[in-house]
């Protein structure tokens, strides 16, 4: 019997080893939203969806037969080792929607009862417990789907940014926010209609708690959805919680989504080209380009071009945009190169009466990858040429780096590059509308080539070179203009001409055509200048050579005064014939000795004889008696 017993029970292990554990998936953001307004949330009914939840989780033990006990509590956790059904991590999502309700409405009940807030804390802190074990049993169980792991990420993220939200943590808040608003931006790009709008109606509500804690931390610029994108992109960045498993797993949920819409991407219109995509990976490649040009459109650049660091930084982060579409781009071309090589060697060998057709099509394919990757490099190099322009505007020790107007010069240099490279593709000289649109391409970017020369001469004060350059831009400009005016002058006149270019080239003629008249009137205003520039330095020059040649004239003309006796025809003037200098020049005479009474003082005077002196009185005479000679004098 024991032995009996021994096998039954190693038939049992062996039975339990065998189970395979499923493949589990769920939609955490469909289920709460749906649940939520089913049960109360719609009318922020908060109780109820509590004691809703509260229900689900009873439900859900009871099934799963893990039931805690009524009168005796007995704890029953649950581990990675016994999951083996999809309401396992029901329990855990609902344990967090019950704590978080409860913290809700605990949270409009703390207005008028502020020792309610203690409790909403606790609720809180216990939401973010069941959302990170949730999180770890999803991370430790092998087969999950890689969306359900992300939703469950961004899902633990948010919770746990509302608990340091409330205890005023901002920098971490903002952390957790960053994380769960990006793992919701790239879940929209890779899902259905019905989950890319889930997604942005959950970003719209992570949003104003971002710009808070933004506010908060003394961070400027969080107004619009731009600025939080960039302040997201920049704290993850910084934050190494965040970048370390966004990257690898939202680039492979992406990558998934790229493939499964690769295999129905099967042709493209271009150009009234219907160009087939037999290769899956050169599809792949344009949607990933796709993707990256919707990326690229949303990026928008600082409106306050007078605030450079931020200007700089929104062009930055739109160069790394634009090096996403370039290399999707050249990833695509690398393929469709290698499918043309690979075309020819099959023709040379074998050919048929479908070759041609397939090699013509492998050449469109090729064209029209080249062509995109070619205008966006343009684009790219105009945002560069942009930078420039603002960054020398308003110079600043920090943007000292793109100060340096000579580069627009090499960025308009590879412009024509790019245009000439952009002529030499398959089937492009024989589109004339396309060719039209090259030719004033070409045109205009000469134009402008010109007029930064010109400026490059300016600051240099080469005055007759930089209005040479502005004559040669001109007439680069008009004859871009008379293109124009020719085409659009022909579309209008011919319907069966307007019919064959398409509205968008139209479109984009009307707009070189404005861009034309910026340029030819930049260009006016800058001959004006020069020339008027010029006219004065040569009235300058011809002033001072004047009065250096007549200073010189009278410095050899003598004063007729002077040389009465001579006869000097050559020298007299009849309208100056400068008789005597005025005012006259100083000359050099002696000096005459001068006495300085310096005894004045020491003196003393018979002020008695004075008096009668100046009264006209006259002295008496002397007697001549016997004592006379010795009498006084009166």
């Amino acid at each position: 019997m024991a032995d009996v017993e021994e096998n039954e029970v190693m038939n049992s292990e062996t039975e339990v080893e065998v189970i395979e554990k499923p493949f589990l998936s769920m939609n955490v953001l469909e289920i709460i939203n749906e649940e939520r307004n089913m049960h109360g949330l719609r009318h922020q009914d908060y109780q109820r969806y509590r004691r809703y939840c509260t229900k689900k989780i009873h439900n859900l033990r009871k099934f799963l037969k893990l039931t805690q006990g009524k009168k005796r509590y007995q704890k029953k956790e649950i581990t990675v080792d016994i999951i083996n059904n999809i309401k396992h991590l029901y329990v855990f999502l609902f344990s967090t929607e019950r704590a978080w309700s409860y913290a809700m409405q605990l949270k409009s009940e703390s207005i008028d009862e502020p020792r309610k807030h203690y409790h909403l804390m606790k609720r809180l802190r216990k939401a973010a417990f069941y959302a990170n074990q949730l999180e770890d049993v999803c991370k430790n169980y092998e087969k999950i789907d890689e969306k359900t792991l992300l939703e469950v990420q961004a899902y633990a993220a948010l919770m746990t940014g509302y608990k340091l939200f409330e205890e005023q943590d901002w920098q971490a808040a903002l952390e957790k926010f960053a994380i769960a608003r990006t793992i919701y931006e790239k879940l929209a790009a890779a899902g259905d209609p019905q989950q890319e709008a889930l997604c942005h109606s959950t970003i719209d509500s992570i949003d104003p708690n971002i710009r808070y804690c933004a506010y908060n931390l003394k961070i400027k610029n969080t107004s619009n959805e731009d600025d939080i994108a960039a302040l997201v992109e920049m704290k993850l960045k910084s934050s190494a919680t965040g970048a370390n498993f966004l990257d690898d797993k939202i680039e492979a949920l992406l990558q998934k989504k790229v493939q499964e819409k690769a295999s129905q991407f099967t042709s493209i219109e271009w150009r009234n080209h219907n160009i087939d995509i037999k290769n899956p990976k050169i599809a792949e490649s344009i949607l990933k380009a796709n993707n990256a040009i919707e990326d690229l459109e949303k990026t928008k650049l600082a409106e306050n071009e007078s605030e450079i660091k931020t200007f700089n930084d929104s062009v930055d982060n739109k160069l790394d945009r634009f090096s996403n579409v370039l290399e999707a781009y050249h990833d695509g071309q690398r393929q469709a190169e290698k499918e043309l090589l690979e075309d020819k060697l099959a023709t040379d060998k074998v050919t048929s009466s479908k070759s041609e057709e397939k090699t013509n099509n492998l050449k469109a394919l090729f064209s029209y990858i080249s062509y995109q990757r070619l205008m966006y490099t343009l684009k790219r190099n105009l945002l560069l040429i942009k930078q420039i322009e603002v960054n020398n505007s308003h110079p600043t020790p920090e943007n000292a780096k793109f100060c340096k107007p000579e580069n627009i010069v090499k960025l308009y240099d590879i412009i024509q590059q790019v245009i000439n490279e952009v002529k030499e593709l398959p089937f492009i000289d024989t589109d004339v509308s396309l060719s039209a649109l090259l030719s004033i391409k070409t045109w205009y970017y000469k134009a402008c080539r010109c007029l930064s020369c010109a400026n490059l001469y300016i600051d240099d004060s080469k005055i007759p070179e930089s209005i040479a350059l502005l004559s040669r831009a001109n007439s680069y400009v008009s004859n871009s203009k008379l293109e124009i005016d020719t085409i659009l002058r022909k579309i209008t006149g011919n319907k069966a001409l307007s019919t064959e270019i398409s509205k968008e080239d139209i479109q984009e003629l009307e707009e070189f055509k404005e861009k034309c008249e910026e340029v030819s009137e930049k260009i006016r205003k800058l001959r004006i200048e020069q020339k008027a520039r010029y006219c004065l330095s040569n009235v300058e020059e011809g002033v001072a050579s004047s009065t250096e040649e007549l200073s010189k004239k009278e410095e050899k003309r003598q004063v007729l005064i002077t040389h009465m006796d001579d006869y000097a025809t050559d020298e007299f003037d009849k309208s100056d014939p400068r008789l005597i200098d005025f005012p006259p020049t100083f000359e050099p005479i002696p000096c005459k000795p001068l006495f300085f009474d310096i005894a004045l003082n020491k003196m003393d005077y018979s002020m008695d004889r004075l008096h009668l002196r100046a009264s006209g009185k006259t002295q008496e005479k002397k007697g001549w008696g016997l004592f006379s000679m010795w009498g006084k004098k009166k």
